[in-house]
């Protein structure tokens, strides 16, 4: 399992802040949510893209995913070629017609080399549905990925969710941890570590504030006390997240 930071932790950082702080807290890859300062969004080119794969991979920092709010723009061929240049797959959650939006965008994935991930909020028969569209597509072209919200009901029983899956989560989101790791005992965290330890779960983690008031508070513990940059004072302390492991 692959820890990872959210950009959604600092979204008015550039690109190198961001590795440099995955870096200071012991995160080994990146997840990018277009719209936020560091530029990776489907508008940029393939040449950008390639470029900031390789900054990171000097920095010996991953791209966990690149993450969309614009649902009509994984129909767009640009998206997977933008999608294979990063070496990362999309994420994108779609509220309408998931039928014809994965028909139009399975087989551009599929060609690309690429993969699109289905963000879900963990409900089973959400689940149950994504995968029969997961399932019919060429393989590695689609998959999923799971929103966690501590306290919701679906963390208390994550053996479930992975379980109606079948393998098919590559990416998750914990909305938590960082800073706000003491606010979060007994809302299912402990929980779900253990069962993604026991499943051998291999995707990746992104850590990302449960909250936007919680930003400032992100900033701080990621190093961010005199702005970015060469100019900051940064703490070398590098835990990432603590979570005891809850009674059952």
């Amino acid at each position: 399992m692959r820890l990872t930071l959210s950009s959604a932790a600092a979204p008015d950082a550039s690109f190198d802040d961001l590795l440099a702080a995955c870096t200071r807290r012991g995160f080994a890859a990146v997840e990018l949510e277009a719209g936020h300062a560091h530029g990776v969004s489907p508008s940029v080119g393939l040449e950008a893209a390639s470029a900031a794969a390789e900054r990171a991979a000097r920095a010996g920092i991953g791209i966990a995913a690149l993450r969309l709010d614009d649902v009509a723009s994984v129909t767009d061929p640009r998206t997977p070629r933008l999608a294979a240049a990063l070496g990362a797959p999309v994420v994108v959650r779609i509220d309408g017609d998931v039928a014809s939006t994965v028909r139009a965008a399975a087989p551009l994935f599929a060609e690309a080399g690429a993969t699109l991930l289905l963000a879900c909020s963990g409900d089973v028969d959400e689940i149950g549905r994504l995968r029969g569209w997961i399932e019919a597509a060429p393989t590695g072209a689609l998959g999923l990925a799971w929103d966690v919200t501590p306290g919701d009901s679906q963390i208390r029983v994550p053996a479930a969710v992975l379980e109606a899956a079948a393998g098919h989560i590559r990416h998750i989101r914990l909305h938590g941890g960082g800073p706000e790791t003491m606010g979060q005992e007994g809302l299912g965290v402990g929980r779900l570590m253990s069962a993604l330890a026991l499943s051998g779960y291999t995707g990746t983690l992104a850590l990302a504030p449960s909250d936007p008031r919680f930003r400032y508070a992100w900033g701080a513990w990621l190093g961010r006390r005199g702005g970015w940059g060469c100019g900051s004072k940064t703490g070398s302390d590098t835990v990432v997240i603590e979570s005891r492991v809850e009674e059952r």
